[in-house]
């Protein structure tokens, strides 16, 4: 970030498609097929990626125009943190009572059969020996700022029309900076998402992109562990880096249901794409979910609901018992309710049943492939609105 300078070169050398680095000819070139005709992997964080956008928006430059063509992205965190040490600036959050570590896995590195990312030492991110997450730059201009604003002249000047609050991540007469109580900041977690993730996606949702498709990750775990962190945290059956998941979907897919219109009145994101696949081996060989009812059953899980709704959102089996699927889709059910708390009431019934959305479920079977990264079988679930055919 504080080398970066904005070109075509330099943007397909930071997504790591660098064998396009014949001369500046060609990286304009490829870069406009990238971004126009094919699916484009971000892998940092929410406040970097935000960064990176920004720098190449910078006014009088070809960027601007760049970022229209960008029309499918797929969004990841491979070096996801340990937020032990999150945020920066604020020493004093460093107690961990209240936050889970995970530290009772199982080591199948030396297993036969295992997946073998190449490297096993202090700069595997995943491993005990990765430590990256201490918030001391440098450069702080590199890093956010947790520290709330005084007062809210400056956005006001920034925002005469008052757009910053027509976004709806929330009701707009809600001001969260208002309105927070100790118990929603407690969280570090929270604190994330509203500091980093809902900024990147009200800046995704600005008329300076034209996205059509977003693609996100979300992950089951195994029946065993399901039971075990139920019993010993409820509340937290997911691992923590899959409640961030949760929350970035619910974000994107706010974004489909209420969208923001470019000038010709058109919604420019059409559907977002979730890969919903094991959290590890484990989770392959003993999942929590039956994979397989959901691609009949679907993903909202409201066999309370009327019939009528089920079967005009196409998603409910017949004998689609609560019992049956009890502890099945842990992490589409914390979505829901994430966005639930996101919506008013006025909002929840003008869009109707499921948010407005429908939910087309496919099972993408394992290739048995090691070197794919893949664990095992996955789902993809692609959501659009209601109003148009899968």
């Amino acid at each position: 970030m504080k080398y970066f300078k904005p070109s075509a070169a330099s943007i397909l050398l930071v997504i790591r498609h660098d064998y396009f680095l014949l001369n500046r000819q060609v990286a304009r070139e490829a870069l406009e097929a990238l971004f126009k005709h094919h699916t484009v992997f971000l892998s940092s964080g929410p406040f970097v990626l935000k960064a990176l956008l920004e720098k190449i928006e910078e006014p009088n430059g070809p960027g601007r125009q760049w970022l229209k063509w960008l029309r499918k992205i797929q969004l990841d965190w491979v070096t996801f943190p340990s937020l032990q040490h999150y945020p920066p600036e604020i020493n004093e959050w460093r107690d961990d009572s209240h936050w889970e570590h995970d530290t009772a896995q199982v080591d199948v590195d030396y297993l036969r059969g295992a997946y073998y990312n190449g490297h096993y030492d202090e700069y595997d991110h995943e491993g005990i020996h990765y430590d990256d997450n201490y918030y001391d730059p440098s450069n702080p201009s590199l890093y956010p700022s947790f520290r709330p604003p005084t007062t809210t002249t400056a956005q006001t000047a920034n925002d005469p029309f008052g757009l910053a609050t027509h976004y709806p991540f929330t009701d707009p007469t809600y001001d969260p900076v208002r309105e927070a109580s100790a118990a929603d900041i407690s969280s570090k977690l929270d604190l994330l998402v509203s500091q980093e993730v809902t900024p990147l996606f009200t800046y995704l949702a600005s008329p300076t992109f034209n996205l059509h498709t977003i693609t996100l990750p979300l992950a089951f775990i195994s029946r065993e562990s399901h039971d075990q962190r139920s019993a010993s945290r409820p509340g937290y059956a997911l691992p923590l880096k899959i409640r961030y998941w949760v929350k970035v979907c619910a974000h994107a897919l706010l974004m489909l249901v209420s969208p923001a219109e470019d000038a010709a009145g058109r919604s420019p994101l059409e559907e977002v794409r979730v890969n919903y696949a094991p959290a590890d081996i484990w989770a392959s060989m003993e999942p929590a979910d039956n994979l397989g009812r959901m691609v009949t059953a679907g993903v909202w899980f409201d066999h309370d609901e009327d019939d009528d709704d089920n079967n005009n959102n196409n998603n409910n089996a017949e004998g689609d018992g609560g019992d049956d699927r009890e502890g099945e889709g842990e992490a589409f059910r914390a979505v829901w309710d994430s966005m639930h708390a996101s919506l008013s009431q006025h909002q929840m019934a003008s869009l109707g049943p499921h948010f407005g959305l429908c939910a087309k479920v496919s099972f993408v079977p394992w290739d048995g492939d090691m070197d794919s990264g893949r664990l095992g079988d996955e789902l993809e679930v692609v959501f659009t609105r209601a109003s148009r055919e899968l």
